[in-house]
């Protein structure tokens, strides 16, 4: 029998209409759940921001958890730092900050404990903590096999020393390394060979060296390096590579983000190469501070985005003021601050040019430390001066470095009748060791063996 009407195939839409009414009603239901354990369970924090590892080095280092929701004024009470650490703690908003007012203590496992978050709106409270452990205390140096004449023997090392937990690792190791820059991640070193022709070679923790390349066959030093400019850079004086142009004293940078990069010649406010006599980086950013050899001062930005700014000739360039960006410079008048946020020049007191073989550093706003062959003094500001260490009878001090933190001076110890090495740069005296010195308290944390530490410039 043939149908005279088509057959219902499809639901009946009440029945579909009590379905999706079903379907809402779930989620409606369990959204509202949800709703009530959230406001139950209290605040969650959903980010942590702050470089930990900068607390070590710089005062001032905040670490911000960040919650899902405002939190009540009162959750800063019972927050506390294990172990104990001076700091300045305040909640606003949805965020409770933690400011470290003093440097931390290395290789140290800290927690932030907040025992009560409790929301503003809702009330509901809950507990969390922030862990992390502060960065070791490390030292680089070089140890040389022996003189540069030298045939067979060992070679020269670049040693990187973990003081904390005493042990070394070698980064680079050939027949005769000129100068290195440590970047604390990766090192470039200027290796020599036995005629005197230098090489740039780039090494990273488990992979062979690379070479780096070079404007041309003419001398390169100053060799300097920076992860957080994600560049290194050096003064060369020859020709191109194509016998086109020829370099004076040239500022050159290569960017260590990306295989393939070239070496880009740093230019002044002229246009031309920038003849340098010294340089730096800046901590903690992508600029530099070159000294000219006309004696000018120079801010660059490393990666050429900027252009250069003359900062004056304010004196030689010597370091920065530890954990900060600010610039010493010195003349045989004394030291200086110059602090580059706001361009002021602050002269430091005692720190005059002295007798052959002393020198100055300032390691805070309010210490100076100077030597002599013989010994290693602090000074602070309304405080007098006193003795950090003395060199032993059959030993003097040859330089004293402040550490990037300025919490503790590695003091180069060179042995009684000890000899030059003879390399045709950057020459030193052989058996010469590094002393690693508490700045305020003179102890002596370790000796190891090598010179040209990495925290000196």
């Amino acid at each position: 029998m043939i149908p005279t009407s088509p057959e219902r195939t499809g639901r009946s839409p009440r029945l579909f209409r009590l379905a999706a009414g079903a379907v809402v009603g779930v989620l409606v239901a369990a959204s509202a759940a949800m709703a009530v354990a959230a406001l139950e369970r209290g605040p969650q924090v959903r980010a942590v921001t702050g470089d930990t590892a900068l607390t070590v080095s710089q005062q001032g280092v905040t670490v911000t958890m960040r919650t899902d929701q405002p939190l009540d004024p009162s959750s800063v009470d019972g927050i506390r730092i294990e172990p104990d650490a001076p700091a300045q703690i305040d909640v606003k908003g949805a965020s409770v900050r933690v400011r470290f007012t003093e440097t931390l203590a290395f290789a140290t496992d800290y927690r932030i404990i907040v025992p009560r978050l409790e929301g503003q709106a809702t009330g509901s409270t809950s507990a969390t903590e922030v862990a992390f452990t502060t960065p070791a205390l490390t030292v680089t140096t070089l140890e040389r096999g022996g003189t540069f004449e030298r045939t067979g023997g060992d070679d020269d090392r670049v040693v990187r020393h973990d003081l904390s937990n005493d042990t070394e690792q070698v980064l680079i190791s050939a027949p005769r390394i000129q100068e290195y820059a440590d970047d604390g991640d990766d090192v470039v070193a200027l290796t020599i060979d036995a005629a005197g022709a230098s090489s740039l070679v780039h090494a990273r923790p488990g992979e062979e060296p690379r070479p780096i390349p070079t404007p041309g066959s003419g001398d390169v030093r100053l060799l300097r390096a920076s992860s957080d400019a994600g560049h290194l850079g050096y003064v060369y004086t020859g020709p191109s590579a194509d016998g086109a142009e020829s370099y004076l004293s040239a500022l050159f940078m290569l960017d260590t983000t990306g295989d393939g990069s070239t070496p880009r010649v740093v230019v002044g406010l002229d246009g031309t190469p920038l003849q340098t006599a010294a340089w730096q980086f800046v901590p903690g950013s992508a600029y530099l501070v070159a000294q000219t050899t006309q004696g000018s001062l120079v801010l660059v930005d490393s990666t050429g985005a900027a252009p250069p700014r003359v900062l004056g000739e304010l004196g030689d360039l010597r370091s920065f003021l530890p954990g900060t960006t600010s610039v010493v410079v010195g003349s045989f008048s004394g030291l200086s601050i110059l602090d580059l946020t706001t361009g002021s020049l602050r002269e430091i007191d005692g720190t005059a040019g002295g007798a052959i073989g002393s020198g100055a550093l300032v390691v805070s706003a309010d210490a100076t430390v100077t030597w002599t062959p013989t010994e290693v003094t602090r000074s602070t500001a309304g405080g007098g001066a006193a003795t950090v260490t003395r060199a032993a009878t059959d030993e003097r001090i040859e330089e004293v470095c402040v550490s990037p933190s300025g919490r503790h001076l590695a003091v180069g110890v060179v042995p009684g009748g000890a000899q030059i090495d003879g390399y045709p740069a950057r020459a030193d005296w052989q058996g010469r060791a590094t002393d690693v010195v508490d700045v305020v308290s003179g102890e002596t944390v370790a000796r190891v063996v090598g010179t040209r530490p990495d925290w000196c410039a």
